[in-house]
């Protein structure tokens, strides 16, 4: 049998990075946030309701997908950290426009902010899936990563909704 080109842990962040970016800029081409001029920001849950999927797909999906997935729990953290990398950077690159954050007198390129945005879930998923499962890889740890996750997205979207 011939031996894989990549690691299994590298395969499956590609695999989850892929299908975060590809949901993360879909939602924020459907909302036109990738216009060129800067784009002032909504405030309450209008602003919230806007990056949410963007955030929940890149916060969630690169975090439970490579962790239940792993043989391993070096391959569960290396490929949950490979996933968010290139699901961020992907981001980044194909959404080109900026966000202006009129309260605290900002303007960030738009991948940037929904990846400093999805970076709290994505630790908190991480962190879930490593402290709340006995061996931190496999469906279990998959499942805790998935609701921590999301909790934390969910907190990081509440915020938005209450701050911006």
């Amino acid at each position: 049998m011939p031996r894989p080109l990549m690691p299994p842990w590298l395969r499956r962040g590609l695999e989850a990075a892929l299908v975060a970016a590809v949901v993360a800029i879909a939602s924020l081409w459907g909302d036109r946030l990738s216009a060129g001029a800067p784009y002032p920001f909504p405030g309450g849950p209008a602003g919230a309701l806007q990056v949410a999927p963007a955030v929940l797909a890149i916060g969630v999906l690169t975090t439970a997908y490579p962790v239940a997935m792993a043989a391993t729990r070096g391959d569960a953290v290396m490929g949950a950290l490979a996933a968010f990398l290139v699901a961020c950077d992907l981001t980044i690159v194909f959404i080109g426009g900026h966000v202006s954050l009129e309260r605290m007198a900002v303007v960030l390129p738009t991948g940037a902010f929904i990846a400093l945005l999805a970076l709290g879930p994505t630790a908190a998923g991480l962190v879930g899936s490593q402290v709340g499962a006995s061996l931190g890889f496999g469906r279990r740890a998959g499942a805790i990563a998935a609701v921590a996750s999301a909790v934390g997205a969910g907190a990081v979207l509440v915020t938005i909704g209450l701050v911006a």
